[in-house]
């Protein structure tokens, strides 16, 4: 930054750091990707390391794999323990489409037709059916902001795609950023004629995803990407999927089992996160925000059990912190957020009340979630950052700020008054109203990591390549997959979409309905009755929603995960109790994703309809049946608590 050469690439990169054992298994996969002798494979997989990566991990069978999760999702299942762990490829439910062997992306090649029909160039896609005017926008007549920044909170806590660890050329060594050529690992997204940024830039700088080991040129195997993090709803983007990251982010001088704090700065008493190097962790106001409120949550909990069970120890009082903290997640995920999204109706019908944990479930996130289903909530995202005073009034000195001044922009936090402001405007501000004419407000189309002077990136065009980079098959695919029907024509396709300009624009673009991008297609769909999506995005979301409660061995309601009291008591958590007992906020919302008009018609935090957690479950009495055991961690001993 300080040479005034800072990119939009460089800072999207940076949503896209990775730890130490996911880039191992990065330059191996890419090393194996690129190596053109196909005789022996074995060889390859040893000598590029990828075969380290592939192993089966030991699970062990003792008192602390029963009672508390993996940080690394690992031995989740204990048939099959990489499911849902950390740095495995993502799960397909219908088989890639590459455009070529190896794995070649979809639209590589301009003049390769699909259905006697080229892609159209995903730039013009987003120019022609996404974009809208700040300025051009309807407000969410029931929900609230807060909604849609858990949307991304949760998305983080599932799934992470490494882009690829070269930034060149494997061939020729041409920098992507600066080459408009198509070659591995560059895929650049065209600037159309008709485009206004024509003549200023010729391309957007966009890397392929990163393959994962063995995938791609084992025996009937295709490029497969990786999730870099857990699949579980486990609370993992505040705890880390890796040992060593959740190693880094304790105090481990703290008899509490606390995580670390910043030590320069606090917020009028209230915690901030560490600072970490430079590089790492740079996110936006809403995420800092969440990210603040759940680490100062998770030292709240730590506290309470002290008092509790003085004679806990901290890596006990850390572990059931973190357990009660993944089904604070869990509870207000699948009670409070799905329902809203996906409405009512279809919420009981395609997930269906808990029976059980299911080991036949592999609840590993699929490619068509991560690339496609789960960004549906871009289209929902307000142009401006609302940022509240005390009473919910405008602040002059904290103003309302346009979208990408709020990105890579932390300092506001320590600077500009906290993460109260930031969190009275999510509670206030309704969400944006996707409508065919209002899909993408331009601050995400035009100013995306707007940086000094650098070309901004264009959010819907890059969910479009993504999707082609990963093979993903078309909306019409996936209609097929979901049961749904499929359309032949413009008239039909107008009859699902309910707007036949919004058809007419798809049959310009594509020249088929069987070419169109499943992601923008998805999003095109009229939500169900009281919920926020169509039909086909509804099919997909709930299959992994479902996926993810079913096949996860620590979900809350499991029978011996929590005791029946203990589940009663979590099933009162409000996301308004832990604003309350985090922060100086004291007038919340009852409901806190749905919309508010007015501060009047908030509660006061000792309001009955913001209960407080009460831990007394938790109370366990000092029988002196905790066992030492040397097996777990670098720090030698460890305390293993028996279920009585």
């Amino acid at each position: 930054m300080s040479e005034g050469a800072l990119r939009s690439s460089d800072l999207l990169a940076q949503f896209k750091q990775t730890e130490a054992r996911t880039r191992t298994q990065i330059q191996a996969a890419e090393l194996l990707d690129n190596t053109v002798d196909e005789g022996d494979v074995g060889n390859l997989l040893q000598v590029t390391g990828c075969s380290a990566e592939l192993r089966k991990p030991i699970c062990q069978s003792d008192c602390l794999s029963n009672r508390y999760r993996s940080i690394t999702g690992e031995c989740n299942n204990r048939s099959d323990p990489r499911w849902g762990a950390a740095n495995i490829p993502y799960s397909r439910w219908l088989p890639p489409e590459y455009e070529a062997v190896w794995g070649i992306p979809r639209g590589w090649d301009p003049e390769h037709t699909y259905h006697n029909v080229s892609l159209p160039p995903v730039r013009l896609v987003s120019q022609e059916v996404l974009f809208t005017h700040n300025d051009n926008i309807s407000l969410d007549s029931t929900l609230s902001h807060l909604l849609v920044e858990w949307g991304q909170w949760i998305d983080h806590d599932m799934v992470l795609t490494p882009q690829s660890s070269s930034t060149v050329s494997f061939r020729t060594g041409a920098d992507c950023t600066h080459t408009c050529s198509r070659d591995a690992p560059c895929f650049p997204i065209q600037i159309p004629l008709s485009d206004p940024r024509y003549g200023v830039q010729s391309c957007m700088p966009f890397f392929r995803s990163a393959p994962s080991c063995g995938a791609g040129i084992l025996p009937h195997r295709q490029r497969e990407q990786l999730n870099a993090i857990t699949s579980f709803v486990d609370a993992s983007m505040v705890y880390g999927s890796s040992t060593s990251l959740a190693s880094a982010l304790r105090n481990h001088s703290s008899p509490l089992g606390s995580m670390a704090l910043n030590s320069q700065h606090s917020d009028h008493d209230l915690a901030y996160m560490p600072f970490l190097p430079p590089g790492e962790a740079i996110n936006h106001l809403g995420m800092i925000a969440l990210h603040t409120l759940f680490l100062r949550e998770h030292n709240r909990l730590v506290k309470e059990l002290h008092l509790l069970n003085p004679h806990w120890s901290p890596d006990t009082l850390y572990q059931e912190a973190r357990k009660i903290m993944g089904a604070i997640h869990q509870i207000l995920t699948w009670e409070q957020y799905l329902p809203r999204v996906l409405g009512e109706s279809a919420m009981s019908l395609l997930i269906p009340p808990y029976e059980g944990y299911d080991p036949e479930v592999d609840p590993s996130i699929a490619n068509v979630f991560a690339t496609a289903a789960f960004r549906f909530a871009h289209v929902t995202v307000q142009p401006l950052v609302a940022r509240l005073g005390p009473g919910y009034t405008t602040n002059s000195q904290h103003p309302h700020l346009p979208l990408h001044h709020s990105l890579f922009a932390s300092w506001r936090v320590v600077q500009e008054g906290g993460i109260d402001p930031v969190l009275r405007g999510l509670l206030l501000s309704p969400a944006k109203l996707q409508t065919p004419g209002q899909m993408m407000v331009e601050e995400l189309t035009e100013r995306l990591f707007q940086a000094q002077g650098g070309m901004p990136l264009d959010l819907g065009a890059l969910n479009l390549q993504r999707g082609r980079d990963h093979g993903l098959p078309g909306y019409s695919s996936w209609r097929r997959f979901c049961g749904l029907s499929v359309p032949n024509s413009t008239s039909e396709l107008a009859v699902i979409l309910g707007n036949f300009t919004l058809a007419h624009k798809f049959q310009l673009l594509y020249g088929t309905p069987q070419n169109i991008d499943l992601w923008v297609g998805a999003i095109s769909e009229p939500a169900l009755p009281g919920g926020r999506v169509g039909p086909l995005l509804s099919c997909l979301l709930a299959r992994q929603f479902r996926a993810l409660r079913d096949g996860d061995r620590f979900w809350w309601e499991r029978e011996g995960v929590f005791t029946s009291t203990q589940r009663r008591h979590l099933h009162s958590v409000s996301l308004s109790r832990i604003i309350c007992d985090n922060t100086h906020i004291t007038i919340v919302p009852a409901n806190p994703f749905s919309r508010t008009e007015r501060p009047e018609d908030m509660l006061a935090c000792s309001h009955p309809l913001i209960p407080h957690l009460d831990l007394s479950p938790w109370k366990e009495p000092d029988t002196g049946e905790e066992v030492r055991t040397e097996k777990y961690g670098e720090r030698g001993y460890q305390l293993c608590l028996f279920l009585h």
